[in-house]
């Protein structure tokens, strides 16, 4: 190497100075300067200091804002699990709206499945508390799990802006895990939402939102409970008892039993109010009765979630009779 071509490289570099000429028919306007880049070299294993360090925008992580409605609810929004809770809330459920929060229903959300005639009970149940048609939109989903709380789940979302800028208080007539939960995010959206529920022996649903339990849910519920204490299962001590002196020896002489017109259980008050909820909630069937199915689900929301409890109740029952077989089976009392 000759002796001018080490001296040229040992030129700093601010000596070498290299200008970029201009392309022809382009005004040099200046390169916007990169926020992302640092003006300085980064040396590895050595740390850049705070200030100076750009973040990207992809790489920010949004802020979540809650927006909380400033103005009290105007009116109320219900959203109705016709497969979880009974009709025979309604008029306690209507009452506390009304009375204890002086609010009035904008809109009801009601599903339930067509297996089980919920919906129409429903409807009715409303209809009787002076709730108009106009106001209630009735979804009758097929018989699948959670078919009703999805289908309450979609419209809560298509709905939850028009009750953030009412302002609606949205109650949620539920104990279901998904609906609450489903609940929950749309409070955290600027909602307010209330759950709504029959109390029973079940344990509470595990949620930060109010709670409402319905006070008439436990009339009836204490009724429910008397009911089932006061329906035993007969026993051999509660048969008559027919002395051997005055059983003919004859082989043909009919042995002692209970004539068909005495039940084999006496009913109870309670049993007697249990029985009209029953029958009131019940659709009657072509030729007379109930269908078993139909029966066996009312006395469920009712609180007899035993199926023994619910045998015991019916056969409690003064000249019941059954009819047809299968999913046609009907209940004639």
């Amino acid at each position: 190497m000759t002796e001018t071509s080490m001296e040229s490289a040992l030129w700093s570099a601010e000596a070498i100075k290299v200008e970029a000429e201009p392309l022809p028919g382009v005004k040099d306007e200046g390169s916007p300067t990169d926020e992302r880049a640092s003006s300085a070299p980064v040396v590895a294993g050595e740390s850049v200091p705070a200030d100076e360090i750009v973040e990207r925008p992809e790489e920010r992580s949004p802020v979540a804002k809650r927006i909380i409605p400033l103005q009290p609810p105007r009116s109320v929004a219900l959203y109705i699990d016709g497969d979880n809770q009974s009709p025979a809330i309604a008029r306690d459920l209507l009452a506390s709206v009304r009375q204890d929060l002086g609010l009035e229903v904008s809109r009801v959300v009601l599903a339930g499945n067509d297996h089980g005639h919920t919906v129409p009970r429903w409807q009715a149940a409303l209809a009787k508390e002076a709730l108009s048609e106009d106001r209630i939109v009735a979804l009758c989903v097929p018989k699948k799990p959670e078919a009703a709380d999805l289908a309450l789940i979609l419209e809560l979302g298509a709905a939850m802006e028009r009750h953030r800028q009412g302002p609606d208080l949205v109650v949620i007539v539920s104990r279901d895990e998904w609906l609450i939960g489903a609940a929950e995010a749309v409070r955290a959206r600027g909602c307010r939402v209330w759950v709504a529920y029959a109390e029973n022996d079940a344990v509470p649903a595990q949620t930060p939102l109010p709670t409402l339990l319905l006070p008439a849910i436990n009339r009836a519920q204490a009724q429910v409970r008397a009911a089932t204490a006061g329906v035993k299962t007969p026993t051999e001590r509660t048969l008559p008892t027919v002395s051997t002196s005055t059983v003919p020896s004859t082989p043909a002489a009919p042995t002692a039993k209970p004539t068909a017109a005495a039940p084999a259980v006496q009913p109870t008050p309670s049993h007697t109010k249990l029985l009209a909820q029953v029958r009131a909630q019940c659709q009657v069937q072509p030729g007379g009765g109930y269908l078993a199915t139909e029966v066996g689900q009312v006395l469920y929301t009712l609180g007899l979630t035993d199926k023994a409890a619910r045998t015991r109740f019916l056969k409690a029952i003064d000249g019941l009779q059954e009819a047809g077989a299968g999913g046609a089976k009907r209940l004639i009392f």
